[in-house]
This record gives structure tokens, sequence and C-alpha cells, in this order.
């Protein structure tokens, strides 16, 4: 199959004098009155030329040691390095630094105790998290010449259909649709502010997905990079698709690491 039809939900355009838009720090409203529904068509990426500096997205072979995707220990011990050497490798960063991760549940996210798929159009940052890592940017002797953020996505659960993961072409996106929003809350423990982009709706929008992805695979995409401007992020977003409406099928399980990358102009 090479396109299916799913619902996405876009940020609608800011009306005069509206403020900036914010998530965390009330209850979301469920029926989403700031968002518009949008039938788009959603391509197979399978057997495409997609890439980091093009489209903005890649799939990429990985079998991890990590037998427990849920045994955080595990996880920042083992699969942190495991990244941080595939994102050397696919982009010759000097340094790369695993921060995060989030494991998703979709069966869980009824109670509450994971998060599940999140589907609202969005990207994780904006340039203005240069100022949000600027720590880390200071421990940095020499200070790196390019900053850039990458989010690897793996799903591990057993049917792999549920709820995949679209991502737009970043080639297909402007900075006039893109609208700046505070997030609170964000990571783990008591959690801090991030800027994020939601979208307003663009017919162009171009979106893909990879179907049957396995834990085996991962799709790493762009979400910040220093030397664009402007910067054109790959927004991303779940979607259920309406072929397996009312199967029975295994809820989307899936982890995603974020790894932000030190170039210097030798190894841009």
């Amino acid at each position: 199959m090479d396109t299916v039809s799913a619902e996405f939900f876009y940020r609608k355009p800011l009306r005069e004098n509206e403020p900036k838009p914010a998530f965390g720090l009330v209850e979301p409203d469920p029926d989403r009155p700031d968002h518009q529904s949008f039938i788009k068509k959603v391509s197979n990426a399978r057997g495409t030329n997609q890439s980091l500096k093009e489209s903005g997205f890649k799939l990429i072979e990985h079998v991890s040691s990590v037998d427990d995707f849920y045994d955080d220990q595990a996880v920042m011990e083992t699969y942190y390095p495991e990244m941080a050497e595939l994102v050397k490798q696919q982009t010759d960063a000097s340094t790369v630094h695993i921060v995060s991760h989030i494991t998703r549940n979709e069966a869980e996210a009824q109670s509450g105790k994971r998060l599940g798929a999140h589907r609202l159009v969005h990207n994780d940052f904006t340039p203005q998290f240069l100022d949000t890592i600027e720590p880390l940017i200071g421990q940095a002797n020499p200070k790196p010449d390019r900053v850039a953020v990458y989010n690897l996505w793996r799903r591990f659960d057993k049917d792999c259909v549920d709820a995949p993961l679209a991502l737009c072409d970043s080639r297909t996106v402007s900075e006039e649709e893109l609208i700046p929003t505070d997030l609170h809350n964000y990571g783990s423990g008591e959690g801090f502010q991030v800027e994020i982009f939601q979208s307003s709706h663009k017919e162009s929008h171009h979106w893909y997905y990879y179907p049957k992805m396995n834990r085996e695979e991962l799709v790493m995409f762009k979400t910040y990079d220093s030397s664009e401007s402007p910067f054109v992020p790959t927004l991303h977003s779940a979607f259920d698709d309406q072929t397996i409406l009312g199967a029975n099928v295994t809820p989307r399980e899936s982890i995603e690491v974020r790894a932000i990358c030190f170039f210097f102009d030798e190894n841009q």
C-alpha cells in the first residue's frame, strides 16, 4: 500500500492578540478546542530515498542489546551509549549527549501510568533550545560551532501497527505556519520548561511513515539545527491507521531518546 489517509490535529492559527500557547499548566481539554482536524495522505516511506539533510529523517536498522526497554537503568547504561555511537556514525558529530528518554505504552496511558502516543502535529524544540542547554554548551571547550538535535524513535510491541509515527518532509514546511509554544514540566522528575513548535495546517505538507516498524529498526529525525536560518523542523505526529481500526492488535509500545550533537568546523 503506497498511501493511507489519516487524521492529523493541527493548531489553529493564532488570533490577533492571542497569548502564546502553553502546555503543562492545566489539564488538557480532551475536545482540543485550539486544534483542527485535517485528513492527510501519508505515504509509505519504505523504498524511498529519505535523508537527514534533505527530508530531515531516515530509517536505520539497529539491534540493541537491551532486552527490556522499561528498565530505565539498562536504558541509561546500555541504550544511551548505543544511541550515541549510532548518531556519531550517522552525523560525524564530535560529541553526542543522550539527555533523556521516554517509553510510551498505549495501554498503560489509559491509567496514567505512562505516556501514550502524541497525536498533535509538533516539533520537540525551537531555536530557543540553545538557551535551555546553555549550561551544557558552557562546559564544552572549545565551544561548538554547530549544535543539532535528533530524536531516535523505536517501537517494540508485537504487531507493530498500532498508532504509527508520521514525519513531515521538512522541505514542505515553512516558517510561517510554525507556532512557538511553551511546554512546562518537560522531562522526568519535576521537569523543566522548553519551547516547542506547533504548526497550523498547510496543504503542501507531505507526510510519510514506515509501516510495521519492528524493534530492530528505528527512525532518526532532526528536531533542531543551529546552522539553519530559519530553522525548519521535521514535524511529526502519531496517527491512527484507518485500515486496522477495529482489528485486535497489540497496543503501541515505543521508546525515544534525544541526542544533542556538537560539531566543530572540521567535522561539519
